[in-house]
């Protein structure tokens, strides 16, 4: 499956709810234009970032004639110096061709992915889960995460429990 993000489009959960302000990060692997990548989902930045040297690696045409000067990673502002477009492969079948920034190096992740590809992607963090969750509702695991809660954990209802609880009591 192949989606085309256009601008101002949403999709999945993004398309019915408004997200809320804690920002997130969530690190993942995929693919870029077909190359093994580290992925790094942030709710907290506005743009996606892709690393020079991935780009210039995976041979990505870069188009010079647009800058941004960005902030929050590292110390203080840098430029991104151009654009390219991407194929992004998610859970080895979702495919997405998207747009991004081309900047300096984004501290150990190939391509940053920001709040203007996942709203319109229809991408979700699920922190508590450990895992992402894709507009239909395919989840991938998180890289180095696991989840808060597993299989053998027993759920507890409060009124069932203090029911039982008040009835073991001596009389």
């Amino acid at each position: 499956m192949a989606l085309e993000i256009s601008s101002g489009e949403s999709r999945g959960y993004w398309k019915y709810h408004v997200p809320d302000k804690k920002f997130k990060q969530a690190k993942a692997v995929g693919k870029i234009n077909n190359e093994k990548a580290t992925l790094l989902f942030d709710s907290g930045a506005e743009v996606s970032i892709l690393d020079i040297a991935f780009a210039r690696k995976v041979g990505c045409y870069v188009d010079n004639s647009q800058t941004l000067e960005c902030e929050g990673v590292g110390e203080s502002p840098y430029m991104a110096e151009g654009r390219t477009r991407l194929k992004i492969t998610l859970a080895g079948s979702l495919v997405y061709f998207f747009d991004v920034w081309v900047g300096p190096p984004t501290g150990g992740q190939d391509l940053i992915l920001g709040m203007d590809f996942m709203v319109p992607a229809g991408i979700r963090l699920d922190l508590a889960d450990g895992s992402i969750c894709l507009p239909n509702e395919v989840r991938i695991q998180l890289a180095g995460r696991r989840p808060m809660y597993g299989d053998k954990v027993v759920q507890v209802f409060l009124d069932h429990h203090a029911r039982s609880a008040s009835e073991n009591q001596p009389k």
